[in-house]
């Protein structure tokens, strides 16, 4: 009961966030002042990051109450949504990829929290600006990267909650944890290949993606 109240609580919140939002392209249509058009588009940032954490708090609440939250996406746009997202801390890193226009049937929220966290480990271990690699081979899906790696004891500890395999890095060393967790739910197979001062390749069998039943 009190995760629906909750629900229907937060969904009274997208309206404020879409007068807001509404208005605000009205503003920004009507301004030429360039300092006025920078503190205007400041407040789009921040309307951005709001309704990026409702949505982010919408999807757990669903989760909790056990609500389906499978829907029909395809896999290359949501990739492409990812890798743009990500930009940011690429730092120049070229992230290429291999990606049919295949439709998969999943929790889509998830699966991309799933790319994101796998495509941020790889930036963030990477070395000399190596380029990153995700390929996509029916029904196997792959993110390489030739960064520190990681040793077969380092290995074992990888999906432990809080483990970081440099603890100089920005997080909190919960990605890949959350990763796992994701994919035995969509009995998802993972499969990591690694070594060190060579790079790391994660694959995901994502077949069961695939299936609409």
């Amino acid at each position: 009961f009190f995760f629906i109240l909750l629900k229907d609580t937060l969904h009274e919140l997208n309206i404020p966030l879409s007068v807001i939002r509404a208005n605000l392209q009205m503003l920004q249509t009507d301004e030429h002042d360039e300092k006025k058009r920078k503190r205007l588009s400041r407040i789009e940032q921040a309307s951005h990051d709001l309704y990026q954490l409702y949505k982010e708090v919408d999807y757990f609440i669903k989760k909790e109450i056990h609500a389906d939250v499978k829907e029909a996406f395809f896999l290359d746009e949501l990739l492409l949504s990812v890798i743009e997202k990500q930009k940011e801390i690429a730092n120049g890193v070229t992230i290429s990829h291999d990606i049919r226009h295949c439709e998969l049937f999943a929790d889509k929220h998830g699966f991309a929290k799933v790319i994101s966290n796998l495509l941020n480990n790889a930036l963030k271990y990477n070395r000399d600006h190596n380029p990153i690699e995700i390929i996509y081979k029916a029904p196997f899906l792959s993110i390489k990267d030739q960064g520190i790696g990681m040793s077969e004891s380092e290995l074992f500890l990888a999906f432990d909650r809080y483990y970081q395999r440099d603890a100089q890095k920005e997080g909190f060393g919960i990605g890949l944890s959350l990763v796992k967790a994701y994919c035995d739910e969509c009995k998802i197979k993972m499969r990591i290949h690694s070594h060190v001062n060579v790079g790391t390749e994660v694959i995901l069998d994502i077949s069961s993606l695939l299936d609409k039943k």
